[in-house]
């Protein structure tokens, strides 16, 4: 069987965003024994490449950065500066030739470089939709934080990577913010709130864009040094979410045998990273039915097939519980 990562794992090493998160506070002033306070994180421990961190210190250096930078955009600057790491996986994703080529890096390596969240791509027709999901439960505060710093850190990516100024469209879940004026900053224009899903989406050819600062040699030097993380597997959540995404027949006993656990362990192994089952299966089930209905433009009988739902009122039901909208609604 194979093993996911917990909340409590310790695989995560400082490269990375801990260390653009330590040295973006430093910069501002603030003591490093402040920043580690609570967080199970002690200084000697960021000069030894040989220790490890769990997602839940993860967060919680997350959370005190937050509240000691007290600013709206202290999550965008630490997504510019995410990309700005020097570290081997970071180039890994940085010197690949293409945009394309740098998102296939990241994927393989997103539970090192990005371990928050997890995203899945769509091509239809000119357009790529990345649909973006936590790995863990967070509150929703913290997971709109979250979402900046990684949108800030892909808007970056995409101008470091690609020949002219990408046109990348922004969707959140959350209420429009006070900080609009940080989101325009950093993002663009092009950001929309209250939608029902976090989506990032642009022209599919932006995929080919030639990478200037690619170097085959170091690109593949870099690659190679980053295949050392290559066996860290997906989060728990993921590999779940995957599951259900997968399979029609995705009720919570079938997945618990999947996973090799009695239905009760299954329960408690998800509540211990603050989600529940029914909560991951209506979350896929509606990322499904948006994709399915909003951008390829499929009937509602042909969705509801696809949902595994043989009565299309329930289905309109089910649709307007994930969303509050009903699916002739909808506008994407």
């Amino acid at each position: 069987m194979q093993q996911y990562i917990s909340l409590d794992d310790k695989y995560l090493s400082a490269e990375g965003i801990i260390t653009a998160l330590v040295e973006l506070a430093q910069g501002r002033g603030i003591p490093l024994h402040k920043l580690l306070r609570g967080t199970g994180i002690f200084e000697q421990d960021l000069y030894d490449l040989s220790q490890c961190f769990s997602l839940s210190q993860l967060l919680a250096l997350i959370c005190q950065f937050k509240t000691l930078m007290k600013s709206n955009d202290s999550g965008f600057l630490l997504g510019h500066q995410l990309v700005n790491d020097v570290s081997p996986t970071m180039q890994s994703v940085r010197l690949s030739p293409t945009l394309g080529a740098a998102l296939k890096q990241l994927q393989q390596i997103r539970a090192t470089l990005a371990p928050l969240f997890f995203t899945r791509g769509h091509i239809f027709q000119e357009d790529f939709y990345l649909y973006l999901q936590p790995s863990i439960g967070m509150d929703e505060s913290l997971k709109s934080y979250c979402f900046e710093i990684y949108s800030a850190a892909f808007i970056s990516l995409l101008k470091r990577v690609s020949s002219h100024y990408p046109h990348c469209y922004f969707d959140f879940t959350c209420k429009r913010p006070r900080h609009i004026q940080e989101y325009e900053q950093h993002l663009g224009l092009l950001v929309r709130f209250e939608q029902p899903y976090t989506r990032w989406h642009f022209d599919k050819q932006l995929l080919k864009c030639a990478n200037s600062e690619s170097s085959a040699l170091r690109w593949q030097q870099s690659i190679a040094q980053s295949e050392l993380h290559k066996n860290v597997s997906q989060s728990f959540v993921e590999a779940v979410c995957q599951r259900i995404y997968r399979d029609k027949n995705n009720s919570l006993a079938n997945s618990a045998e999947y996973f090799a656990m009695s239905p009760a362990t299954f329960k408690r192994k998800l509540k211990q990273h603050g989600v529940s089952y029914s909560q991951l299966q209506d979350e896929q089930n509606k990322l499904k039915a948006l994709h399915l209905l909003g951008v390829r433009q499929q009937g509602n009988e042909q969705v509801a097939m696809r949902l595994a739902f043989y009565d299309i009122p329930n289905f309109r039901r089910a649709f307007k519980r994930w969303t509050g909208i009903t699916p002739s609604q909808l506008k994407i």
